[in-house]
């Protein structure tokens, strides 16, 4: 019996118990489009949960903190000599030191005789190199070119509203950002960007009744240009923060040293450390080794991972549930092969008479039951589309309002290799669930089949 005949037997005998062959199909309909809605469902959980965390921070980013814990008895530094070991390490894409620079060590004045003064800011030295990798985005101005980094400065949002009037007493002396009735909002004293920024060295000695510093009377050491205010960021890093180029504060930390005679002063050790791979699958052996070489450090990832396991379990859960469907599916396709071979026994036995190999009738009977379920993947999938598209148009909200994603994270996401899998289950079980019926088939006897009615 050669293929085509079987396939056109097949086809012959499903349709000419089309009734049956209907209900059937729709079992694995409803198992098939379970699964695949089920595992849609779960992708679709795993991006909203990895575009929910992307909006905290950077995915690919790790986060090393000055503090280390007990590889040895010996403190670990994060300096210089750690960065570029970091740099070092495969598949870290490049490395962002920040340096703090306490508010203490200087005096940041602005307007004509330093008439407004700075009490506090959270002053860092970053590699101003890297700016455009930060994730910052300039408000006002723009970032500094390469030549311009040793004498710029650059402001957060809102850090122009801590200088302080010195010709003014009392509360008239500092000016808050409030919004205003006609929806504008107070504005600080000065415009960064319309004065030169003035930096001096504080001395430790000459401190005032008011807590504030006094530079010593040498003048300021640095003049800076600001370049930029930052655009409020939503993590509030830097809303409150002054940057300088890491290299200015290295000099600001000496000069402080030197002023106040700190002798055996170590190198400036950075106040903490953004690694960033190339690949969100590369963080955890990156983290891995870092935590090696002693630093204690964190990531988005970490958060990942603990979701994904919970994840994990709900769509474990989801598949189960569409799992009984497809097993009640392939109840109903063995139901539905015995059926038929009790109602072809005489053709069976004629099929035998006539020198059909034994392999050819179990053939027959296997291609009819893959036949169902393949008929019934295909038409699963379809009605699978449809509901995800559903889904998706009135779920997206949703999603987007419990999650505070975009709106456009879809609710269901069904790929092509989803497709290709439910369809090859569905054939699968189709295959499984015929094949006792088909042995059944085999084993009657000819002469029996042929005197049956």
């Amino acid at each position: 019996m050669k293929i085509f005949d079987i396939i056109k037997m097949a086809f012959k005998n499903l349709w000419r118990r089309k009734g049956r062959t209907l209900l059937t199909v729709i079992g694995v309909v409803i198992g098939s489009c379970a699964v695949i809605v089920m595992i849609s469902l779960g992708l679709g959980m795993n991006l909203a949960m990895d575009n929910m965390l992307a909006s905290w921070g950077d995915l690919t980013a790790i986060t090393i903190y000055n503090y280390s814990y007990g590889v040895s008895d010996e403190s670990v530094a994060l300096d210089d000599d750690a960065v570029e070991s970091i740099k070092a390490i495969e598949n870290v894409s490049y490395v962002i030191p920040r340096l703090r620079v306490e508010s203490n060590m200087v005096t940041i004045a602005a307007g004509r005789s330093d008439r407004y003064r700075m009490d506090w800011a959270e002053i860092y030295g970053v590699d101003f190199s890297l700016l455009d990798k930060m994730g910052y985005t300039p408000e006002t101005g723009e970032f500094p070119s390469e030549d311009e980094y040793s004498s710029t400065i650059i402001f957060g949002n809102e850090t122009a509203y801590n200088f302080r009037d010195t010709r003014k007493r009392g509360d008239k002396q500092y000016t808050w950002k409030q919004y205003l009735s006609d929806g504008t909002y107070t504005l600080p004293f000065i415009d960064p960007q319309d004065e030169k920024i003035l930096v001096a060295i504080n001395n430790t000695k000459q401190q005032n009744d008011d807590g504030t510093y006094q530079y010593g009377g040498r003048g300021y050491e640095y003049e800076l240009n600001c370049s930029a205010v930052l655009m409020q960021d939503p993590n509030w890093e830097t809303v409150y923060s002054v940057l300088i180029d890491i290299n200015v504060a290295k000099d600001i930390i000496d000069d402080y040293n030197r002023r106040n005679g700190v002798k055996d002063a170590n190198d400036p050790q950075y106040t903490y450390v953004k690694v960033v791979c190339d690949d969100i699958n590369d963080v955890e052996e990156v983290e891995t080794q870092i935590e090696a070489m002693g630093f204690n450090c964190s990531s988005m990832a970490d958060m990942r991972g603990e979701m994904k396991k919970t994840l994990g379990i709900i769509q474990l859960v989801l598949g189960c549930l569409a799992a009984i469907s497809l097993f009640v599916a392939a109840l109903s396709i063995t139901n539905t092969m015995i059926m038929s071979i009790y109602e072809r026994t005489k053709e069976i036995g004629i099929m035998k008479v006539l020198g059909c190999y034994v392999g050819n009738i179990r053939s027959a009977f296997l291609f009819e039951a893959g036949l169902i379920g393949l008929l019934g993947g295909i038409i699963g999938t379809v009605l699978s589309y449809a509901i995800s598209i559903g889904m998706n148009y009135f779920g997206a909200g949703v999603m987007a309002s419990l999650l505070g994603t975009s709106g456009d994270t879809p609710v269901s996401i069904i790929p092509l290799w989803l497709v290709l899998l439910a369809l090859g289950f569905s054939t699968l079980i189709g295959l499984i669930s015929g094949f006792v019926p088909a042995n059944r088939a085999v084993k009657i006897s000819a002469l029996e089949a042929i005197k049956s009615e």
